[in-house]
């Protein structure tokens, strides 16, 4: 499976994304002491009404009273919970450790196989958000750092938070979902000519504030984190799609490497023409047409200059193009994916990524009821990667 290009950067210094990660465990932190009677009473009441059987009700404010974090047990399997001061509930799940008896969907492993190589599962937690739309929390153990993923209903990546390494987990903070409204005003002002996907507010045990916000323009994608201050400290660039791009070359142009095989291999071969294929501004291959006694053959090498194919006489070079398509020229096992993953899918544009008329991969935009999904799948139709678009 084809990892997908990740594009980080920071305002302050050049470094992977990261921010704090949403707490697994079951013990809340108090931020500002404990709750008041009345708000206690109030939010366990809304508890009780979701889950009449909850037992072991704990109720803190953690957002200056505007939100509380709760947690209690519903026939001893430990759940957590956020409520609005208002008796919304923001979010709920149940928090296991035995992750072995928990199913994930298959675009969530995808996603943790493809980008997280070697990761440890610590704990799983299932549940659903303010619209009641079913939610997973997945906390793993990536090199020796801990971090926490949120995936929608399909498994598509909501938010991650990757603390820092050493942090210890009792410290770890709560985080809920909010609407665009529901950001600061300074921070709305910032999004403007964006569209908006989705944002996780996340409160540290001092009470300080950090801000997760998904966006794009265009057919980019952007991961934004503001500070408390409401100021702009990291922003992660997601494309789905490696752009695919060609260049003819020069025999001059050729590395050294290439030169010094086709000399040593080839001696008295005549360059014809040269081609170098590239992704998101990095050469994947280089590609040469060579001659001799009207005899023509392509050799082909990896970015580094590596010889990793030759192919039989030609004159032509690979053609390199992306072609529309519909739903009728999908593979069967694309379209048994979506219809397992995306109940009800329809698709609203597609493409197909060619080389030489042989399929490369294919990029679907497709609607689920309201919701629309970027889905990304390779030349043999397994799932590589989706991004929520509204």
């Amino acid at each position: 499976m084809k990892k997908l290009i990740f594009v980080a950067y920071s305002l302050i210094s050049v470094s992977v994304f990261t921010s704090c990660k949403e707490a697994l465990e079951v013990e809340q932190q108090p931020i500002q002491g404990q709750a008041d009677a009345p708000s206690i009473a109030k939010i366990s009441a809304v508890i009780k009404q979701g889950y009449p059987t909850a037992t072991d009700i704990v109720v803190v404010p953690i957002d200056s009273s505007k939100v509380y974090g709760c947690d209690f047990k519903v026939n001893g399997v430990a759940h957590e919970a956020t409520v609005s001061a208002n008796g919304v509930i923001l979010s709920t799940y149940a928090v296991k450790d035995d992750t072995a008896k928990t199913t994930l969907p298959e675009a969530i492993k995808a996603y943790l196989n493809t980008n997280y190589t070697g990761y440890k599962f610590e704990k799983i937690a299932v549940g659903n958000d303010a619209t009641g739309a079913v939610s997973y929390k997945v906390l793993i153990t990536y090199k020796e750092q801990s971090i926490t993923l949120l995936f929608d209903a399909t498994g598509t990546l909501i938010a991650t938070f990757a603390e820092s390494k050493g942090q210890e987990p009792s410290k770890t903070p709560k985080t809920y979902t909010v609407a665009l409204a529901d950001l600061p005003a300074n921070i709305q002002r910032q999004l403007s000519g964006y569209s908006f996907i989705g944002a996780v507010i996340k409160i540290d045990a001092d009470n300080t504030k950090s801000y997760f916000v998904s966006i794009k323009k265009g057919n980019v994608f952007y991961e934004l984190t503001f500070d408390n201050n409401e100021v702009l400290i990291k922003a992660n660039e997601v494309k789905l799609e490696p752009q695919v791009s060609d260049k003819y070359l020069s025999e001059s142009d050729l590395p050294q490497v290439i030169k010094d095989y086709i000399s040593s291999n080839y001696s008295g071969w005549k360059f014809e023409k040269g081609l170098a294929v590239s992704k998101d501004s990095v050469v994947s291959n280089y590609i040469v047409a060579i001659s001799k006694n009207e005899k023509y053959t392509t050799l082909t090498f990896d970015g580094n200059g590596k010889i990793i194919n030759v192919n039989a006489p030609s004159t032509a070079l690979p053609k390199v193009e992306d072609k529309a398509i519909t739903s009728n020229d999908l593979p069967k096992v694309i379209t048994d994916y979506l219809t397992k993953v995306y109940t009800g899918w329809s698709l609203i544009k597609g493409s197909v990524n060619l080389k030489d008329g042989i399929v490369q991969s294919y990029l679907l935009y497709i609607a689920v009821g309201t919701n629309g999904y970027y889905v990304y799948f390779d030349k043999d139709g397994q799932f590589v990667a989706a991004k929520r678009d509204k």
